[in-house]
């Protein structure tokens, strides 16, 4: 049996070049098993401004050639998929990023839950998720984020962010953001810009005192998708700030 590939050994093959297309049908298999045991996220691009389609893989079958993953949150995003021929996702994985496509998306039931099954990529493209500096917001520009979480809705002010997909917002203490939550829905405003839909998880969570003495919180947070579109974001907010 072929020896299963190591996320070390993959990521010494990526930074040769800075990216690497993996073509091994084993270690594609093992690529998207280590990530259904972390518990990785993988997002997907719908070319949709208003949908955002988060989700985690439940099963992969090397057998049958398939993949399962769970269905989002939204579900105007999983009729998008289901109208797909193809889905391009993205994910983060040991350091590495990683961008496939799956075909054939069709609905089941996995473990007592719907899921979507799709058939196994063909190849992954696995880059390196090299550090990208973090800019501070200065306060002369309002850059915003809305969050939805269900019922509830939110303003927060983005305080720090990075062309890596990193950033810090800062919000009403009064509301409460547990560590490891996925925000699936959130628009970030730049003015003069069109908004920027995001999905982030939030990293870590702590009590600031700001500037007048009043308490606020702050979250650090990873955005999940998708990544072009906050590059934008950031890419402008800087163009802004120079």
């Amino acid at each position: 049996m072929a020896d299963r590939p190591d996320a070390n050994d993959l990521g010494a093959r990526a930074s040769e070049t800075g990216q690497l297309l993996v073509r091994s049908g084993i270690e594609i298999v093992h690529t998207l098993e280590a990530m259904r045991d972390a518990g990785d996220l993988l997002s997907a691009d719908l070319e949709s401004e208003d949908h955002l389609f988060i989700t985690r893989l439940l099963e992969v079958d090397a057998r049958g050639g398939t993949m399962t993953t769970r269905w989002s949150e939204s579900k105007e995003a999983n009729a998008l998929v289901m109208d797909k021929h193809s889905v391009t996702f993205n994910a983060n994985h040991a350091g590495l990023h990683y961008h496939f496509v799956a075909d054939h998306p069709r609905e089941i039931e996995s473990r007592l839950q719907p899921a979507i099954q799709f058939s196994l990529p063909g190849t992954m493209l696995a880059a390196q998720r090299r550090a990208a500096p973090r800019f501070k917001v200065p306060p002369r520009v309002p850059l915003r984020c809305e969050i939805t979480l269900g019922p509830m809705s939110f303003d927060a002010l983005v305080v720090d962010v990075s062309l890596g997909g990193i950033g810090a917002i800062i919000y009403d203490p009064s509301i409460r953001l547990d560590v490891g939550m996925i925000v699936p829905r959130a628009r970030i405003l730049l003015p003069g810009h069109a908004p920027v839909l995001a999905a982030f998880e939030v990293r870590h969570v702590r009590t600031v005192t700001r500037a007048g003495g009043t308490i606020a919180k702050r979250a650090g947070c990873r955005f999940i998708a998708p990544s072009a579109g906050i590059e934008a974001l950031v890419r402008l907010f800087l163009s802004a700030v120079a």
